[in-house]
């Protein structure tokens, strides 16, 4: 099992930068000076930016990557593998891994206590597991996934999904925690339900408003129709159930599609004791949909992002919040990087 605890243009160019205005990039690297325009990720914008100091120029140079005193054939190429190398925000750093999940090593069937205490460093609890609601199926663009059943007509942690919790070996200042997800064909919505996010300390919950002594948590929620959300407990928060910092895309609300798999990003920075300098950034396929700055997490040192809380359900609080019938999200390849600030 994959887990662990402890990322003018000469002419014959022409063809390769049209071919890269469309592509898809993948991977990652840690440094980006071919990021001219200061975005956080090289594209277009970059390009533009080269294509406008071709020729000879002086120091400073940002487009001179091989510093010979011209923007040429040598930068261009230098930012085309930058660019078709990164990601779609390929000028992050990368952090630790501390922990991953991927159940292609998982028996398919019922996913056990003794399984969940393997792949998961033995949680103190869980919900769910020995009801029999989390199971390992083979997917056909995945490979083997965890899937969890919420059961036709019922609703809450007791009786959909599952939940637990992955604690990390010490808190960390800043963390970015990744899977991927599917909601089933002809996913009934209701009015919403609970997914995975980081946590501190307590991980509040449930009507639980955090003091700044106690702890947080962000995990996700998806609302009537899809709508994505990321659903935070923290002490600024403006009511007493946790607050909706909804993704968007250009100003639209992101809406889960059924049917198909996503890439899922949560990054966490917490907050210094006593400022107001915490953040969580969400991607949705590598897109930003969230970026929440300016946080109060805590006004204390002895809790940071301690954990990961798996936690899945239907719910609210009352049936009007009951599944229509028997309903399935199929999450995988679950990884966890750490990152020191200090």
């Amino acid at each position: 099992m994959n887990n662990r605890m402890n990322r003018r243009v000469p002419g014959r160019w022409v063809a390769i930068v049209v071919a890269l205005l469309g592509g898809t990039a993948v991977g990652e690297v840690t440094d980006c000076p071919e990021d001219l325009d200061g975005d956080g990720k090289v594209a277009g914008g970059d390009l533009a930016a080269l294509l406008a100091s071709w020729g000879d120029c002086t120091t400073p140079c940002e487009a001179d990557f091989d510093d010979n005193g011209r923007v040429d054939g040598g930068d261009l190429s230098t930012l085309l593998v930058a660019w078709s190398s990164g990601s779609v925000d390929p000028c992050r750093d990368v952090g630790v891994r501390i922990f991953d999940f991927d159940a292609e090593d998982v028996a398919p069937g019922i996913y056990t206590e003794e399984m969940l205490d393997d792949g998961w460093n033995e949680p103190s609890f869980s919900n769910g597991v020995r009801d029999g609601r989390v199971s390992v199926v083979e997917d056909p663009q995945q490979g083997r996934t965890l899937e969890f059943l919420y059961p036709e007509g019922e609703y809450g942690t007791s009786r959909t999904g599952a939940q637990w919790k992955l604690l990390f070996d010490r808190g960390y200042d800043r963390v970015r925690l990744r899977y991927r997800l599917r909601f089933e064909d002809g996913f009934d919505f209701v009015r919403g339900g609970k997914l995975p996010g980081l946590i501190g300390g307590a991980g509040n919950t449930g009507g639980g408003v955090p003091t700044g002594t106690d702890g947080w948590s962000a995990r996700m929620m998806w609302r009537t129709d899809g709508r994505a959300v990321q659903y935070v407990y923290h002490p600024d928060q403006p009511d007493n159930f946790g607050e909706d910092m909804p993704w968007s895309v250009d100003g639209e609300p992101v809406l889960f599609e059924r049917g198909r798999w996503y890439d899922i990003e949560h990054e966490v920075s917490i907050n210094t004791p006593g400022v107001r300098d915490g953040s969580i950034v969400c991607r949705l396929d590598g897109v930003e949909v969230l970026r929440r700055e300016g946080m109060r997490f805590r006004d204390v040192v002895d809790f940071a992002i301690d954990g990961l809380y798996v936690s899945t359900f239907f719910g609210g609080s009352n049936s009007s919040w009951a599944t229509t019938r028997d309903e399935r999200i199929r999450f995988d390849d679950i990884e966890i990087d750490a990152f020191d600030l200090h």
